[in-house]
């Protein structure tokens, strides 16, 4: 289990290193888009069976994408441990979202300061799900925040904490729900029953890595001329804010770090929602903040990174070496 885990800790410091150097690739076979393609096409034989239907759903796209991993990886080691860390490293990178988000994050900022709204609700609304027609600045802003500051948990800490204790399948058994989520997850009218299970099981895989991030940003915001102090008294006050029980903590940790105020009335699709307020930021919600955000964005997840080839050293001194025994 320990020659295990440390596989996984090296895989997981390569995988964020081949999404640094290349982002997400730009491709019809990412299995992302093969697994949108294959819930949107079960989907429509199983949408009739309402919440039963969307159960299935969830099973069947979780099972086959991970138990595919899964042979993967188990043929690969069977072949030599080289090609199993290989593989493994190169299936959590598709997993792993952080400087995607990253790009898009600041493709919002970039029109923003060059005083081009349209533009940037454009780009905004690429990777948010609520409405960015008629945003002004400070929505738009706080907007882009809010995303950078979830899409944490869910693109960076939560893959890797799955990479980290059951490899590559770990991270596409929870990518695969995490899509479904994405797909299906909403409180609409169309989604309410059906995407109901994808949705729990989303919050319930998220729950630790939400709850973990809190002092990750927390330790990685001194590092961004930020208050430490301030992200945790924010977070402890805030976290449980949201509908969702894992949104709000690290968005509200971000709210601490970046002094904003975060939240308020959004749309989406053409019906207005009053979310919670998060924050008592008094800081304004300029363009700079998005670029701020990011920063801290990129620190903690180099911390999450660090934090794996730290525990990787630890299990080698004290439990052998894996790479060089195998």
């Amino acid at each position: 289990m320990t020659q295990f885990i440390s596989l996984n800790l090296v895989s997981a410091a390569i995988a964020f290193f081949l999404d640094d150097i290349f982002g997400d690739p730009r491709t019809g076979l990412h299995p992302v888009v093969l697994m949108g393609r294959l819930n949107r096409f079960l989907e429509k034989y199983l949408y009739g069976l309402g919440f039963a239907g969307g159960v299935i759903l969830t099973a069947v796209s979780a099972a086959l994408w991970t138990s595919a991993a899964a042979v993967l990886l188990h043929f690969a080691y069977g072949f030599h441990v080289y090609a199993f860390v290989l593989l493994n490293s190169v299936i959590i990178y598709t997993a792993v979202s952080a400087k995607s988000m990253k790009q898009h994050a600041m493709r919002v900022y970039e029109p923003l300061t060059a005083g081009d709204l349209p533009s940037a609700g454009h780009e905004l609304s690429m990777i948010v799900s609520r409405d960015t027609q008629g945003m002004d600045e400070a929505a738009v802003v706080k907007s882009a925040v809010e995303s950078v500051s979830e899409n944490y948990t869910d693109g960076v800490l939560s893959p890797l904490l799955y990479a980290v204790f059951g490899g590559g399948a770990g991270a596409v058994f929870f990518k695969a729900v995490s899509t479904l989520d994405s797909m299906i997850g909403y409180k609409n009218e169309k989604y309410i029953n059906f995407g109901r299970f994808a949705a729990r099981l989303d919050d319930v895989l998220n729950f630790i890595p939400a709850r973990l991030s809190v002092l990750i940003i927390a330790f990685s915001a001194p590092f961004c001329g930020m208050s430490m102090k301030n992200t945790l008294k924010t977070a402890l006050k805030y976290r449980l804010a949201h509908d969702s029980p894992n949104s709000a903590h690290s968005m509200s940790a971000f709210a601490g770090a970046l002094n904003l105020r975060l939240g308020g009335s959004v749309s989406y699709f053409g019906r207005v929602k009053d979310k919670p307020f998060m924050g008592d930021g008094t800081g304004e919600p300029a363009p700079e903040k998005i670029k701020e955000a990011v920063k801290l964005f990129e620190t903690a997840a180099v911390f999450a990174v660090a934090l794996c080839v730290a525990v990787y050293f630890v299990l080698r001194y004290y439990g052998g070496c894996p790479l060089a025994c195998a």
